[in-house]
Formats: C-alpha cells, structure tokens, sequence
C-alpha cells in the first residue's frame, strides 16, 4: 500500500492576511455609508433678461400709432373713389352752380322785363310778335343756362377730382409717416429687447458653466471612495498568494503488494507484467490554508 513520503505546503505572509482582512472591512464599512449624491444647478433669468420682458410690456404701445396710421391711409384712398370725389364736389354744387343759375334766372327775368318795356313802347306788346321774341328769349335763356351750368359743372369736377387727389395723398402721407412713426419705435425697443436678451443669455450662460464646473467637482468627490478601493484592490491582487499542500505518494521496500503475492502463488512471473505500469504511483491534492 503506497503511503505519503514527502508533503509542501505554501503559506502566505501574515502581512497579506492582515492587509486583506483591512480591506474588506474597510470595503464593507463603505458600503454602509450614505452615497452623496450631487444636484445639477441650473441658473435662472438673468437680471438683463429680466429688463427684456419688462420692456416687451412696452410694444403694445405703438399699436394705436400704427392702427391709426394705418387708419389714416384708408382714408386718404377712398378720396380717390367716386364717393370721396363727390365730398368736394357737393360744396362746388351748392355754392357755385346754384348761385350761377339764381344769378342768371335773375338775368333772364331783367331781360324779359325790359323787352316787355320796349314792346309796351312801339306798341307791339301782346302781339305775336312779342310773344315770338319772348319766346325766342327763353330758348336762349335755356341754352345758355345749359352751357353756362354744364361748363361750370365740369370745371367743378375736375377740381373736385384735383382737390381729392390731393387730400388723399396728403393724408396718406401723413398716414405713412404716423405709422411709421410708431413701427420705428416698436422695433428700436425691440432691437433693446434683443440686445437684453443677448446680454442676459452670456451672463446666465456663464452661471451655469460655474454650476457645471461644481457638479463635476461633487460628483468625483462622491466617487473618490470608491474609486480609491478599487485601485487598492487592483494594487493587492498579485501580493495575495493562494495557500496550497502538495503531497508525493511512493512504495516503501517493506511493504507487500498483495496483488504481486497473489500472482507469485499462482506461479506467474511478476516482472513479465512490467509492461503494462509498475504498481507505484503519486498525487497531488490541495492542502487548507
């Protein structure tokens, strides 16, 4: 029967033990701490972006120059329709043509009334001949009344036509440059709006570079623990050598190897079967720590 006959055994150095042992209950006392845990900040408006929304209560205030303005153009274009036009000549009509046509009825009445004299002087007056010449006078009346009022009347349109154009543009320019007036002022406080904005946004932009730069800053202080275990752990590693026993098996000259004695019983050569192994041997197995 085979029995050990030499045995190795590696320990490692009691300093790695105590160094491991360090390890993990510094490793598991860290894990019962508390993780910080880091908050992003972000910056709010800045005071300039501020002074932007308050000047943007403004704009409303320009409306009424525009509405107006605008208001005004309407007008100005409508003089150029037949209704506006009729708005200078109606005065003309009233004040121009009429008074003509009284002036020339009373013309006309004067002028009966002396040839009616001057028939009642040649005794003529009451016969066919006055009322032929009477006759004749108010054909003429007529036609002069015709040409004189129809004259007038068209020299009047045209004026009137003149008198609109010229108010139309007039108040359309003037329509123009009200609304002009307050679509200048709107967008110069809305060019100092944007220019707030801008301001504003490079301030705020830089506040929050500074609560960038912080959060980074907390966030490695937080995992710097852990970190620093990690690479204590990567630096003990190849300083942690595992414990193991070896143990060497041999035949010892005194012992008997009953299969050997049974075949020598049975008359058979025990050094023919040299060829199939001897019937010594060795392991090896691991030993404790």
């Amino acid at each position: 029967m085979a029995t050990p006959t030499n045995t190795w055994q590696e320990y490692e150095q009691p300093w790695a033990g105590g160094m491991r042992r360090g390890y993990l209950e510094s490793l598991f006392n860290l894990s019962k701490q508390p993780m910080p845990i880091p908050v992003q900040q972000y910056a709010g408006l800045d005071p300039m972006e501020m002074r932007a929304r308050e000047l943007a209560g403004g704009l409303g205030g320009f409306a009424p120059y525009i509405q107006q303005g605008g208001e005004m153009m309407q007008q100005g274009a409508d003089y150029f329709t037949p209704a506006g036009i009729q708005q200078f000549y109606n005065p003309f009509e009233q004040d121009v043509v009429q008074q003509t046509m009284r002036d020339m009825g009373e013309q006309n009445l004067q002028q009966g009334m002396a040839d009616r004299g001057r028939a009642i002087g040649s005794g003529a007056f009451g016969g066919s001949r006055g009322r032929l010449m009477e006759q004749e006078r108010e054909r003429s009346f007529g036609r002069g009344m015709m040409e004189g009022v129809g004259g007038i009347r068209s020299q009047g349109f045209g004026q009137a036509m003149q008198g609109a154009q010229r108010a139309g543009q007039g108040l359309g320019t003037m329509g123009q440059a009200f609304a002009g007036l307050g679509m200048t002022g709107q967008q110069g406080l809305m060019n100092q709006i944007g220019a707030f904005n801008q301001m504003g946004g490079v301030g705020r932009g830089i506040q929050n570079q500074m609560y960038g730069a912080q959060f980074d800053a907390a966030q490695r202080m937080a995992d710097e623990p852990w970190k620093r275990m990690q690479a204590w752990g990567s630096m003990m590693q190849p300083m942690m050598p595992q414990t193991t026993a070896t143990t060497v098996y041999g035949q010892q000259q005194n012992d008997m190897d009953p299969l050997r004695g049974l075949l020598s019983l049975l008359g058979i050569d025990v050094n023919s079967l040299s060829a199939f192994g001897g019937t010594g041997g060795s392991t090896t197995t691991p030993g404790s720590p």
